[in-house]
């Protein structure tokens, strides 16, 4: 009670104080971050598009080299000829070597440039390579640009993948390189310019304003072809879903922390440009701003809790000796002696208290004891109630099979046993908790015994789910269920009748339905019959259903009743719900 006095003064104190303080500083912290985006975003858009037209100054050399060996009609021409005619001749010689100083004079005057091949389909396997000259596919340890040619759709003119490739078979490490494969349009055939990756990706890491920025680059295929230094510290970033999102601005999460990202589109090549930056880089200044205002809102906080202390004390020693009498009693340590006589307010009110709670506390205990006393001999009764009148009608079954088989032992036999099994299950341990698949194992009993009786009168289908067998139960709970549909529901309908019995899981509940066709309950009569099940009335009939709903409700609660709907000559459904325990498995 003096920590709820405590509380309620500090709240009085403290929230004129601390809202508007706190809705100052969230407002801060929210106009800074949304600022923040915005600015981050046209900055990233337009990082993007600087970056987007300096790798693509690189990739333009393409276009050139199209020009040369492509619409030059002469150079290709001769280039071709050259390829194709095995023989050699001074004069193809020294073309050859032309043409091969031609080519090579990209790569030595542009660093970023590793290779040049131009290869013409008629020309077999031969093609001219800017390090070898003319060479055949046989001879060189680079051929997979060849496969990915191959393999390309005919109508595509331009694409680009990431490699690796050895130039010499005693090099132990592979060369990194993007290869930019461009479909010829005046003769068939590819020409493929091999670009080292470091360069573009130096530019990457020179145009990189925040620490923790990656920049990736990532062709049609969703491969990253370039990225700057911190790009490979993105151990759990999934590209393909960023790739995916058709925003060109959002905020993703991953496992290492959430993301901002950019993107940007090529129109001519297809790639993606991309910028990732964790948040928390870019919302420090936020941060220290809300570091701030937890400050502001700590000493604010501190004093309100000075003043709450001042008057909850002075306040609190004139109710003190009721807190004492409360907490006594709470704690359970023995109780104050009752006040002589009355001298004020607060000794009338201790007085009353003492009083009344100890008449209180006697009328509880007693009260609870009685209860349970009253619950268990009801629980024990009705357990007990049943065994006479499932062995009375069983032995009757009995005496009527045993008469007409006239000292026939094989099916009487049986029955006995069957009944034995029944009656110890029933018999032993009353109280104690079974399985489902014990449950149904001593019912199966019962049921067979029944089908001796009213042979070819009904049949009985288990539709039971594996992963309740092993869920524990009250017994016999099947059994008067049954018996009930077979007394009332099937012993009197002409022909073959069925009882289908099925339990399965619905949320955190056994549900098991027992189902007849036999000739259903009249309206009337299930009325009545639910609102003895509803009432806890006496009943003198079907007294299987009403003592298996008062077992139910006894163990389980009063939710966890039978629930009964039946339609007149087409059958009954008896339903019930048992919780699971939690050392039940249900897998």
């Amino acid at each position: 009670m003096k920590k709820q006095f405590f509380f309620k003064n500090l709240a009085l104190f403290l929230v004129p104080l601390l809202i508007p303080l706190f809705i100052f500083g969230v407002s801060s912290i929210v106009l800074t971050q949304n600022n923040l985006k915005s600015n981050i975003n046209k900055n990233n858009t337009s990082l993007l598009k600087q970056t987007k037209e300096n790798v693509e100054l690189v990739l333009n050399e393409v276009d050139q080299l199209s020009l040369v060996y492509d619409t030059n009609a002469d150079i290709g021409f001769e280039m071709d000829s050259i390829l194709q005619n095995n023989s050699t001749t001074y004069e193809r010689n020294v073309a050859a070597k032309i043409i091969k100083g031609f080519m090579n004079a990209d790569p030595s005057a542009r660093p970023y440039i590793y290779s040049i091949y131009v290869y013409y389909d008629s020309a077999g396997s031969n093609f001219f390579s800017s390090s070898d000259g003319v060479t055949n596919l046989e001879k060189v340890i680079d051929h997979s640009w060849y496969e990915s040619y191959r393999k390309q759709d005919q109508n595509k003119q331009f694409w680009t993948e990431a490699r690796e490739i050895k130039r010499y078979t005693f090099e132990e490490k592979p060369v990194q390189i993007v290869s930019i494969y461009h479909r010829m349009l005046s003769r068939k055939g590819v020409i493929i310019l091999n670009i080292q990756p470091q360069y573009i990706e130096n530019i990457l890491n020179s145009i990189t304003p925040l620490p923790d920025q990656s920049l990736l680059v990532m062709n049609e295929d969703k491969q990253v072809i370039f990225q700057n230094a911190n790009a490979p510290l993105l151990n759990d970033i999934d590209l393909n879903q960023i790739s995916q999102s058709s925003s060109d601005f959002f905020t993703m999460k991953f496992k290492s922390g959430s993301y901002m990202i950019s993107k940007h589109q090529s129109e001519r090549y297809g790639w993606k440009y991309l910028s990732i930056v964790p948040l928390q880089t870019l919302y420090e200044f936020p941060s220290k701003l809300g570091g701030l205002m937890l400050m502001l809102l700590l000493t604010a906080f501190l004093i309100g809790l000075g003043l709450t202390y001042y008057i909850t004390s002075r306040n609190y020693r004139q109710i003190s000796n009721i807190v004492h009498i409360l907490d006594s009693a709470e704690s359970g340590n023995p109780l104050p002696p009752l006040p002589d006589r009355i001298k004020d307010e607060y000794s009338y009110i201790s007085n009353n208290i003492l009083k009344t709670f100890i008449e209180h506390s006697f009328l509880k205990v007693t009260l609870s004891e009685k209860k349970f006393r009253m619950k268990a001999m009801e629980l024990i009764a009705l357990q007990a109630q049943i065994n006479p009148h499932f062995l009375f009608n069983t032995l009757k079954t009995i005496y009527w099979k045993s008469y007409a088989l006239s000292g026939g032992q094989n099916e009487v036999s049986k029955m006995i046993e069957n009944l034995s099994d029944i009656l110890d299950y029933s018999l032993n341990n009353p109280a104690v908790l079974v399985t489902l698949e014990e449950e149904i194992r001593t019912t199966m009993s019962y049921t067979e015994i029944q089908q001796v009786r009213y042979k070819d009168n009904f049949d009985i289908i288990w539709d039971i789910d594996d992963r309740v067998k092993q869920l524990t139960v009250i017994k016999l709970i099947l059994q008067p269920i049954i018996e009930n549909s077979i007394h009332h529901g099937i012993r009197t309908k002409e022909g073959k009748s069925l009882i289908k019995v099925k339990a399965f899981l619905v949320n955190s509940l056994l549900r098991i339905s027992i189902i007849d066709n036999g000739i259903g309950i009249d309206p009337e009569a299930l009325k009545k019959i639910n609102e003895k099940l509803k009432d806890s009335e006496d009943y003198s009939d079907h007294i299987g259903l009403f003592n298996t709903d008062k077992r139910l409700k006894l163990n389980y609660g009063e939710e966890y009743g039978l629930k009964l709907k039946s339609k007149l000559g087409l059958g009954t459904v008896v339903c019930m719900y048992i919780p699971i325990s939690p050392e039940d498995p249900t897998d």
